[in-house]
C-alpha cells in the first residue's frame, strides 16, 4: 500500500483542524506561534511525529482526535476515539481517578486526598469505600454512568490543576500516560508510568442499563 493510502484522508484532515481549532479555544491558545507549537506538542506526545502528513489514518490519527478533543472538553467525542467499551471506560476512570489522588496531594497521607476523592463519588450517588484487606479504593458504577462518572471526576481534576499551575495552564487536557507528583509547590508531570498512589478498583455493575 502507498504512503498516500496510509496517510490520513482529505475528510481526516479537516476534523483534525477542526479539533485542533476547538481544543486551542478551550484551552486559550490564541497565537498562531502558540497554536503550532501546541499542535506539534500533541503530535510528538502522542505518535512521535511532527508533521501531518506523516500520521497514519488509523492509529495515530485516532490518538491525536482523542488528545483534541480531550483538551475541547469534549468528552464524548474524546470517548468514541480511546475507549469502546464499558470495560475501557472503567480503565479510563481508574486513572483519572488516581490522578486526582496524586493532585490533591499527599502530604498529610492519603487520607485526605481518599476522602476528596469519595466525596466526588458519593455526589455522583455511586457505591464507593475503602477495602480494608489491601486498602484499595473501590466503586461500583452502572454502564449508563460512567461516561458522566468520567466528567465529574476530569472537571474536579482540572481544577486541582488550575489551584496549583494557575488559570493560564495549557496542561489542562485529560491524558491517561500521565501521572502527577506533587513537588515543591508545584506538579510534575510523569509519562508513561503510574506514579504511586492509592490503588482505585471500578466494578461496572453487570445487567444493568
Amino acid at each position: 500500500m502507498s504512503k498516500k493510502q496510509t496517510t490520513i484522508s482529505p475528510r481526516q484532515r479537516a476534523a483534525f483542524w477542526q479539533a485542533h481549532h476547538a481544543a486551542c479555544v478551550n484551552l486559550g491558545i490564541s497565537t498562531a506561534i502558540e497554536r503550532e507549537d501546541y499542535r506539534k506538542r500533541v503530535m510528538r506526545e502522542e505518535t512521535g511525529k511532527e508533521h501531518l502528513g506523516d500520521l497514519d489514518r488509523t492509529g495515530d490519527f485516532d490518538k491525536v482526535m482523542k488528545r483534541f478533543t480531550a483538551d475541547a472538553g469534549d468528552y464524548e467525542t474524546a470517548c468514541r476515539f480511546a475507549i469502546g467499551d464499558d470495560a475501557r471506560k472503567a480503565a479510563i476512570i481508574r486513572i483519572c481517578a488516581q490522578q486526582v489522588l496524586q493532585l490533591k496531594g499527599d502530604e498529610g497521607g492519603w487520607e485526605d486526598s481518599l476522602n476528596y476523592l469519595a466525596g466526588i463519588i458519593e455526589q455522583a450517588k455511586i457505591p464507593c469505600g475503602r477495602n480494608t484487606v489491601d486498602s484499595t479504593f473501590w466503586m461500583d458504577v452502572s454502564p449508563t454512568s460512567l461516561l458522566s462518572l468520567f466528567q465529574m471526576l476530569d472537571t474536579h481534576r482540572r481544577r486541582l490543576l488550575r489551584s496549583i499551575l494557575g488559570d493560564n495552564s495549557t496542561f489542562l487536557g485529560f491524558d491517561p500516560s500521565v501521572s502527577y507528583e506533587r513537588r515543591d509547590g508545584g506538579v510534575r508531570l510523569i509519562y508513561g508510568r503510574m506514579f504511586d498512589s492509592p490503588s482505585v478498583e471500578v466494578n461496572v455493575r453487570r445487567g444493568e442499563k
